[in-house]
């Protein structure tokens, strides 16, 4: 029943390698092509093992069981090949049940028959036993189901050729090395069972396929060790090179396409399948005079304009060389993002920029044209007021006295208000370079302005020693520090028996912050948010004022590059702070006149 073959020991051999393959295969079974490569493993161990097993078969009956299991495992190798090839070359959506079911509806077919052979001799006209160097073979004449299921297998074998070919000619320097040690395992694959079918064996009646697949093992355990098949696969690059959608367009040495993605396609309106080979000036010969602009140009980034109209278009256009291990140029790759929304949004951009400082200017001219004009008014309101009140008050009745003294309040207070308005206006011009400036002069110029209002209160002020210098200008800077104060002095509280303004500053890293901190009535907290809002008022009992002087502080800051915040409890007084940039260790700090 049994017997010793030697032959069978070589494909024993070969099954650690291939069966070492499928638990890799296994591990990577997450992706598509991993999977049918350890299916592809499985049934060329299930074809070693059974054809191992019929080598060691003495008995027909013996071998007959064996060689129909091994048609089951051979008839599902090519399709199963063909498989992998497709997912491994990208092309894994087209694989559905139903096709899979249609390919291995001929090899189902064909394994019926082998399975039913001795009620119709349709693979097997005859079968028997041949005795070569005292080892018993499987011996037989093949009839018409056979040639018919073999040429379908062959024709499997082609299309997976086909297909790895023509992603060689694509595919960049690595995938092409995986794919010449895949070719080479194919082909060993497929020379034992071509070699079979011609009688061409060195041993006759030995099928050599099982042992084209066990020397297969050595081309696919270096390109699974070497070039890390499972991990990088041109399915891979495919992918990423679709779903980009940027256009993609890769040109051989000779101006000749050989890949285009789904974006280049619809931007040169084609199918790269039907045009795969063709000149580049072939097929777009509208924009000839753009292919002649870059031709032999191997590393580019420009900007392309293409159409005119409602159709022009632009992009953003970079050639890239290809070159092989030699250095020498076998080809291009051309990326085109189209960047035309973005143009437009510029230009509307520095349309609407150019509008806006048109219009700041004609605002500015209309705010100082105005003031000019209501301040010459205003003047002679209050001068005729005063002289009212200082040469004709005798003549004026109790009532009149009011009415002239209101009129004078009233006119001062427009005044200050066309005066602060202007001022807070006037911070879009705010545009000369940053200078040193001494805080400590800064400061005292800033009280001496305040000195009658802080004299009136009672106000003692406290001011730290060796204020550290920052960058800004002199004169905004105190008019930050003297609103600051002046706030700080409005809102001390009437009923304040000791009031106190502390001004205090300290670097911190780049920025040097100041306070000016005092002991008053506070700020709520829900009002903290809206304080330097313009004309933001609050304890309008304790002072007058317009509610522009915070919100002056605050531009006149952040044009210095600064920041101003403030921390405040009602009835505990509040601590104004704000930035500006520091001076440099070695910069010595320039005075500021007074």
């Amino acid at each position: 029943m049994w017997q010793a073959n030697p032959y069978a020991i070589l494909l024993f051999v070969g099954l650690v390698p291939v069966l070492s393959f499928a638990v890799i295969a296994w591990r990577h079974r997450s992706s598509r092509p991993a999977q049918f490569f350890f299916a592809y493993t499985i049934v060329a161990a299930g074809l070693m093992l059974t054809y191992a097993l019929e080598l060691l078969s003495a008995q027909l009956s013996l071998m007959l069981v064996w060689l129909k299991l091994e048609y089951l495992f051979s008839l599902s190798t090519p399709v199963i090949w063909l498989l992998l090839v497709i997912a491994y070359c990208g092309y894994d959506n087209w694989i559905t049940w139903r096709r899979v079911a249609l390919l291995f509806a001929i090899p189902a077919l064909h394994l019926l028959l082998v399975w039913t052979n001795e009620y119709h001799g349709l693979n097997w006209q005859t079968v028997g036993t041949t005795t070569v160097n005292g080892i018993v073979l499987f011996s037989r004449t093949y009839g018409p189901a056979f040639y018919i299921g073999t040429g379908y297998l062959y024709l499997v074998a082609v299309a997976a050729i086909s297909i790895l070919f023509t992603s060689f000619l694509r595919a960049p320097h690595l995938y092409r090395r995986q794919m010449a040690l895949i070719f080479l395992a194919v082909g060993l694959m497929w020379l034992g069972n071509l070699l079979t079918i011609l009688r061409l064996t060195i041993v006759p009646n030995l099928d050599l396929t099982p042992f084209g697949y066990a020397l297969a093992s050595v081309p696919l355990a270096w390109s699974l060790l070497h070039f890390r098949l499972l991990d990088i696969m041109p399915a891979a690059h495919r992918q990423i090179i679709h779903v980009m959608s940027d256009a993609v367009i890769v040109l051989d040495a000779q101006e000749r396409l050989i890949e285009a993605n789904p974006a280049a396609e619809r931007l040169l309106n084609l199918k790269a399948a039907n045009v795969i080979g063709k000149p580049i000036s072939a097929l777009i010969p509208s924009h000839r005079d753009v292919i002649e602009r870059f031709r032999g140009v191997t590393n580019q980034q420009d900007e392309l304009t293409i159409g005119s109209g409602e159709t022009r278009r632009t992009y953003d256009f970079t050639i890239s060389a290809l070159q092989n291990r030699a250095g020498q140029l076998t080809g291009r790759v051309v990326v085109l993002r189209e960047v035309t929304r973005l143009k437009q949004a510029e230009a509307a951009a520095r349309h609407y920029a150019a509008e806006l400082e048109q219009r700041n200017q004609e605002l500015d001219a209309f705010s100082h044209t105005i003031a000019h004009d209501l301040k010459g008014p205003l003047s002679g309101v209050m001068g005729y007021a005063d002289i009212l009140l200082m040469f004709e008050i005798n003549n004026l009745t109790p009532q009149g006295r009011v009415y002239a003294a209101e009129i004078a309040r009233s006119a001062r207070k427009m005044e200050q208000m066309i005066t602060e308005l202007l001022r807070l206006a006037s911070l879009r011009n705010l545009s000369d370079s940053l200078v040193t400036v001494d805080m400590q002069l800064t400061v005292e110029a800033a009280l001496t302005r305040l000195r009658h209002d802080i004299d009136q209160r009672g106000v003692a002020i406290t001011i730290e020693p060796d204020l550290p210098p920052a960058l800004g200008q002199a004169l905004w800077v105190e008019e930050v520090l003297a609103n600051l104060v002046s706030n700080a002095v409005k809102y001390i509280g009437k009923d304040n028996p000791h009031p106190w303004i502390r001004i205090g500053g300290c670097r911190m890293d780049d920025l040097v912050r100041y306070e000016v901190q005092d002991n008053g009535l506070g700020i709520a907290p829900e009002d903290q948010a809206s304080l330097f809002e313009m004309f933001a008022r609050f304890h309008t009992g304790e002072a007058s004022g317009l509610g522009l002087g915070l919100s002056i502080v605050l531009r006149i800051v952040n044009r210095l590059g600064g920041q101003v915040g403030v921390e405040s409890e009602p009835g505990q007084g509040s601590t104004f702070w704000f930035t500006l940039p520091a001076v440099a260790p070695d910069t010595k700090p320039l005075p500021v006149a007074v």
